[in-house]
């Protein structure tokens, strides 16, 4: 396992926490250049996201409101909010935004300001707590309906006017600001890779930090097997990365109670458990070891109890994907969270707490103990899977959607069982296939279960039709539907997958390394008090009070704890006789472990006098010099 958190700098840290008390900008402030990281390093500072869902995603609203934040229920985004995202171990959110309702002039698709200027006051939000976040294209297209992006490459004009306009606007803005082409779009694999190409260019093309950010491209549906296709092209780039979302098995996920297509309440079997380790396997092989990350933009489940969905495989759930992502080099996993309304719901927007406080610790243990798992990795070209966890009412629908990443061929499906009271039994498996230039079409062959127990269907590409005769197929890997068609009837206990070559498979065992401090980000206020949702400066240290000028600038003659060392300038951590900005910036890495000072330093530094240097005395001190920046009586050093 490579647990790799973001170190920010104590300098920048300080700077920018000062800007915040002195009410400045946040985006002025910006903790790196756009060309320092590449896009594997970003990805894994990224580490666990969160989506503010069903807020400026909103859509068809103009026609009873103007306010198309709140028009699908939720409130106002604030500070608060995403500082308490933050306390709960986020490092990035994501803003889906839906931008078409949003522009004041169709003739030339130009962004309303007023809107422009609140999504950047939300960026600035996350620039507060130093969280990178994800912009997006999001509800301009809508699965089969008729939005202007829908129109597909008759759009591409629109599209790239508005994400010039959108890139312009944040191109100052440093590499923790993403930008995302679309979201989900179903477009033809022309077309997708057009649009993602045209929007690489723009980019680039608009300069600043645009030259060099990382930019996110819409996968093929955002789905997990069509964007892990040879049709899948990603742009020559080396600051890009690719989107897919993880809502599998859909049944658990999505499917509701009255789903036509299944729906199941519970989930965490062993085999369910290893499908996520081998999904997220493939967009490993098939993108982030060729350099390519991947950021899993949306995954979750639906939680509202007419969907009755166990809540403990919920947490199970939830925890085992976000684990996987963050144990996997250059993949960043995004919870979707619809807020107070919609039906994935996970942090309580108007009260500022987690609607179950357990699934929060979920993610603040991963935050503080990394995934606790690392992966094993063998070459087999017999791969044999349980089907117990796969069988319903019809037969059995196995997921092999991370199978073939690197362009392994699939030569035969074998079932492994015994017959019951007959001499043989026939089925038909059943596979998504490219069948006349058309991804997805349903093509079977079929095998006969015989006295040994097993039957083999042989994957020759050949679909044979009554009508159209052989049609040539190519193998998709997502599911296989295996029934029983006819003949006597056999008891399945598994299906091996023969492949042309060896194909990876993955054992997870356990890692009990842990981060270190080296690996965990410099603390901020929000960090001090980690149980409650959004702190506030006095919860930074509640038992022992901000130190008044005085206390800086002698010591005190009594102490209930312990009797200070004589000539104490309180805060003075490097004892050069001033308290200015450089004695926070020492407290702080002193804090980190990165660097040590002096005996006199120590008790300088030790505001609170607890015997150690803590969060809290570089916090204090950095109060106080922002509240007495002004006063001339005051030793603080100017900065150049």
């Amino acid at each position: 396992m490579q647990f790799f958190q973001k170190v920010t700098s104590a300098v920048t840290s300080a700077v920018l926490t000062a800007s915040m008390l002195a009410g400045g900008s946040a985006a002025l402030f910006t903790t790196t250049n756009a060309a320092d990281k590449d896009a594997i390093q970003i990805v894994n500072e990224m580490g666990m996201g969160w989506n503010l869902g069903n807020t400026f995603d909103c859509w068809d609203t103009r026609s009873w409101t103007t306010d198309t934040e709140t028009a699908w229920g939720n409130v106002t985004t604030t500070q608060d909010m995403i500082t308490a995202i933050k306390a709960s171990g986020f490092d990035s959110i994501r803003i889906p935004v839906t931008w078409y309702e949003n522009i004041v002039d169709p003739a030339t698709y130009d962004i309303d300001d007023a809107y422009l200027a609140r999504i950047k006051e939300v960026v600035d939000y996350a620039y507060a707590n130093d969280m990178y976040v994800i912009v997006n294209m999001h509800w301009d297209w809508e699965s089969g309906g008729s939005l202007w992006l829908n129109q597909g490459a008759d759009a591409l004009p629109q599209f790239k006017t508005m994400w010039t306009e959108i890139a312009n606007y944040f191109k100052d803005y440093d590499q923790h600001l993403v930008f995302e082409s679309m979201n989900e779009v179903t477009f033809d694999y022309d077309v997708l890779n057009s649009f993602n190409q045209s929007f690489l260019d723009l980019m680039r093309e608009s300069g600043g930090n645009n030259a060099d950010r990382l930019l996110l491209l819409a996968g093929k549906n955002d789905d997990l097997t069509q964007t892990c296709s040879d049709s899948y092209i990603v742009p020559d780039d080396d600051m890009v990365a690719v989107s897919i979302h993880y809502y599998t098995p859909s049944t658990f996920c999505v499917a509701d109670i009255n789903a036509s297509w299944g729906h199941t309440e519970t989930w965490g079997t062993e085999t369910e458990i290893q499908d996520v380790y081998n999904n997220f396997n493939k967009m490993k092989e098939t993108f982030v070891d060729k350099g390519i990350p991947v950021i899993v933009g949306e995954y979750g489940v639906l939680t509202t109890e007419k969907d009755q969905k166990d809540r403990d495989d919920i947490k199970l759930y939830l925890n085992t994907v976000a684990s996987t992502a963050l144990a996997i080099d250059g993949l960043s996993a995004f919870l979707w969270d619809a807020g107070n309304a919609g039906d994935m719901q996970f942090f309580d927007r108007k009260g500022l707490q987690w609607f179950d406080p357990t699934i929060e610790d979920v993610y603040k243990n991963l935050k503080q103990n990394g995934a606790g798992i690392k992966f094993e990795y063998t070459s087999n070209k017999e791969i044999t899977i349980p089907l117990a966890a796969y069988k319903d009412e019809n037969g059995y629908n196995v997921n092999i959607a991370g199978y073939g990443a690197n362009g392994e061929k699939l030569e035969k499906i074998i079932l492994n069982g015994k017959l019951t009271g007959s001499e043989s039994a026939g089925y038909g498996i059943g596979f998504s296939a490219t069948r006349e230039g058309s991804s997805g079409v349903w093509t079977a062959e079929t095998a006969t279960v015989d006295s040994s127990g097993t039957g083999t269907a042989i994957i020759d590409g050949i679909f044979s039709d009554d009508e159209k005769g052989d049609i040539p197929y190519e193998f998709e890997f997502s599911y296989l539907q295996i029934q029983n068609w006819w003949g006597g009837t056999a008891d399945l206990d598994s299906v091996t997958l023969v492949f042309d070559k060896g194909v990876t498979t993955v054992t997870a065992v356990k890692d009990d390394t842990k981060p270190t401090e080296s690996d965990t980000p410099t603390p901020t206020e929000s960090d001090t008090q980690p149980d409650t949702p959004a702190p506030t400066e006095s919860d930074t240290q509640p038992d022992t009070p901000a130190p008044t000028e005085s206390d800086l600038e002698s010591s005190s003659e009594e102490d209930s704890t312990q009797t200070p060392p004589e000539n104490v300038l309180w805060g003075d951590a490097n004892d050069d006789g001033t308290v200015d900005i450089s004695d926070v910036v020492l407290m702080n890495r002193v804090y980190v472990g990165v660097d040590e000072i002096s005996k006199k330093g120590l008790a300088n530094a030790d505001v609170d006098q607890s015997g150690k240097i803590e969060l809290a005395d570089s916090m204090n001190v950095l109060k106080l010099l922002v509240h007495l920046l002004n006063e001339s009586d005051f030793p603080i050093q100017e900065e150049s």
